[in-house]
């Protein structure tokens, strides 16, 4: 009876990992300030990524700020766990991304491999160590059917980048992990608030007719909402 009940514990411990537990004041505040300084990181990091100029210390500030708002909305969400560790990754990634988007119109594909490579193997963790790969499947399906899916309207109507057609990899990867819901949630969301800014612009006469738009901040923060909050119809 011993090893049944210390295996049992064993799981329960487990899964206590993945559904995370949640945090204190003090440790938020901590995490939050791991979010500051890898926002801060990355941006200092992506020189090499950004093609016309240097990030100025301002933009480096955004991109440090906006990460540490997103690291506490993870812990907020998940508290401590695998789920943490995945979403923060992919805040650390998606806020980056989002930024070089709208300086440049541009998402760089290595970025876009580094959130898949570390949300992909905190999810891969997650699921081995509750010997569970349901949530794991539906996020590489919806990773794949995301992906394909902005790839034929991509092709068929244009208006988007490969860099946007990567990117909806990675946010079918992170919304797939939560559910089909959510995919579908945070993929129309994206598209709304794309749309409802582009109204925005061109009523105010700052995004002329036929104008490209970014769509990557709007992509991200749609996903982002959607996990968030929970959204699923």
């Amino acid at each position: 009876m011993r090893p049944v009940f210390m295996a049992a514990r064993n799981r329960d411990s487990f899964a206590r990992m993945i559904t995370g537990v949640s945090m204190n004041p003090l440790a938020l505040t901590g995490w939050v300030a791991v979010g500051t300084c890898v926002g801060a990181a990355i941006a200092m990091c992506s020189r090499a990524l950004v093609r016309t100029r240097v990030l100025s210390v301002g933009e480096r500030a955004v991109s440090a700020g906006a990460t540490a708002v997103a690291f506490a909305a993870a812990a907020w969400r998940f508290g401590w766990g695998i789920d943490l560790v995945a979403y923060s990754s992919f805040a650390a990634v998606s806020v980056v991304l989002a930024l070089i988007d709208i300086i440049e119109q541009r998402l760089p594909g290595v970025l876009i491999l580094v959130g898949v490579l570390a949300v992909g193997a905190s999810f891969v963790l997650g699921s081995v160590l509750v010997a569970g790969y349901a949530d794991l499947f539906r996020a590489v399906a919806g990773m794949c059917v995301l992906g394909a899916c902005y790839l034929v309207l991509a092709l068929a109507l244009g208006g988007l980048g490969a860099g946007d057609v990567k990117l909806a990899g990675l946010l079918g990867l992170a919304l797939g992990w939560q559910s089909w819901g959510v995919v579908l949630a945070g993929t129309v969301l994206g598209w709304l608030l794309a749309g409802i800014a582009r109204a925005v612009l061109r009523a105010t006469g700052q995004v002329p007719r036929g104008a490209p738009m970014p769509m990557g901040p709007y992509l991200v923060l749609g996903a982002w909402l959607a996990i968030l909050c929970d959204l699923a119809p």
